[in-house]
C-alpha cells in the first residue's frame, strides 16, 4: 500500500493534478502518519480517505455506504482536525452514508416531508416504533461505537429517573423492571444477550425511558475551543433537542468548522444537517458564529452553553 510520505513526495514532483489522483486512489489509513496529513486548501477538492479496516459498524455484516468524510468538500483554506485511532471522532468520521439524493425516511416506511435540512442521510435502521428520535439517535451512535470497540462497560445511560441502565448488567442476565418511579433490576438471562440482537434489544429498553432531560444531566460542560468531533450540542427538556458533532475542520488561524448529525421527531433517519440561507459549503457550521449569534434551523437553536461533551471517552 502506498505511504503517505511517497505520496508527498509525488506531489513535490509532479504537480497537484496527480497528487489528487493518488489521493482517489487509496490512501494508507492506517498508517501511524495519517493523522498529520496536510490537506490541500481548495474549496473544489473532496477529501478522499480508506475508512481503516479496524472499524466496525455492527448494524451492518459488510459495510455499505461511502464514508461521511469523503462526502463534504471542505471550505475554503480548512483542513481535517488531527483524529486518535480507534476513537469514537474516527468512528463517527468514517460514518457510512447512504447514496446521494437519500430521503429522511420516518419510522413508519413514509418519506419526510420536511427535507430542507437534509445533506446526506446515515445508513443505519430506524427500527418499526416511534422511538430513535433525537437523544435516541445519539445515544445510538455512542453505544454502537462503544460495542464495536469491545467497551462495554461504558455502555450505561440514565432514565429520567436517575436509575443507571447498564449494558454489562443486561448482558451478564439481568433484566430491567420499572414499576412506576420504582426501577430495579432482576434476573432474567436470555440466550441472546452477549449477541448484537441481545444489544439492540437493551437499547430499545434505554429508548423508552431516557431522552434530552436524563443525557444532559450525563454529560460534562465542553469549552468551545475544545469542540471535537463525538461532542453534542443539547437542550434537554420535554421536549429537547441534541445533536452531534460527527467531523471537525480548521484553517491556519485556528478557526473549526463542524458537521452535525442528527435524528429528530418522530423517529426518522439519522442525517447530515444541511445550513440554511448560507452560500458555500452548506454543511460547514462555522464555530465562531456560536460564540457570537448561536447556530439556528427550523428545527433546532443553540448557542456555546449548549455544548456538552461524555464524561470518559
Amino acid at each position: 500500500m502506498i505511504k503517505i510520505d511517497k505520496i508527498i513526495t509525488s506531489f513535490k514532483f509532479l504537480g497537484s493534478g496527480f497528487f489528487i489522483l493518488i489521493i482517489g486512489c487509496g490512501l494508507d489509513i492506517d498508517s501511524t502518519e495519517y493523522s498529520k496529513v496536510k490537506w490541500i486548501d481548495n474549496s473544489s477538492l473532496p477529501v478522499v480517505l480508506k475508512r481503516p479496516s479496524r472499524l466496525k459498524y455492527s448494524w451492518q455484516s459488510k459495510i455499505e455506504g461511502e464514508p461521511l468524510v469523503n462526502r463534504f468538500v471542505l471550505p475554503l483554506g480548512f483542513k481535517l482536525t488531527n483524529v486518535k485511532k480507534g476513537s469514537f471522532g474516527e468512528w463517527l468520521r468514517f460514518l457510512p452514508l447512504k447514496p446521494k439524493g437519500s430521503k429522511i425516511m420516518l419510522f413508519d416506511g413514509t418519506k419526510k416531508r420536511f427535507q430542507m435540512l437534509n445533506a446526506g442521510v446515515v445508513n443505519i435502521d430506524i427500527g418499526t416504533r416511534d422511538l430513535q428520535q433525537c437523544a435516541d439517535a445519539v445515544i445510538r451512535l455512542r453505544s454502537e461505537y462503544l460495542y464495536s470497540s469491545y467497551q462495554y462497560d461504558k455502555i450505561h445511560f440514565n432514565y429520567t429517573s436517575g436509575f443507571n441502565a447498564e449494558y454489562s448488567a443486561w448482558r451478564a442476565g439481568k433484566k430491567i423492571k420499572v414499576s412506576g418511579n420504582k426501577v430495579n433490576y432482576y434476573s432474567a438471562p436470555k440466550a441472546n444477550d452477549k449477541l448484537y440482537s441481545g444489544f439492540k434489544k437493551y437499547l430499545i429498553n434505554v429508548y423508552n425511558y431516557a431522552g434530552t432531560y436524563s443525557l444532559d444531566k450525563e454529560l460534562k460542560t465542553q469549552n468551545i475551543k475544545d469542540i471535537k468531533a463525538g461532542d453534542v450540542l443539547i437542550i434537554g427538556g420535554f421536549p429537547g433537542h441534541v445533536v452531534i458533532v460527527a467531523n471537525v475542520c480548521e484553517n491556519s488561524e485556528g478557526e473549526k468548522a463542524v458537521l452535525l448529525v442528527q435524528s429528530y421527531m418522530p423517529a426518522q433517519s439519522i442525517h447530515v444537517v444541511k445550513k440554511m440561507g448560507a452560500k458555500g459549503a452548506k454543511v460547514w457550521f462555522k464555530v465562531k458564529d456560536l460564540e457570537k449569534k448561536g447556530w439556528s434551523t427550523l428545527e433546532f437553536s443553540y448557542e456555546s452553553t449548549h455544548l456538552k461533551t461524555w464524561r470518559s471517552n
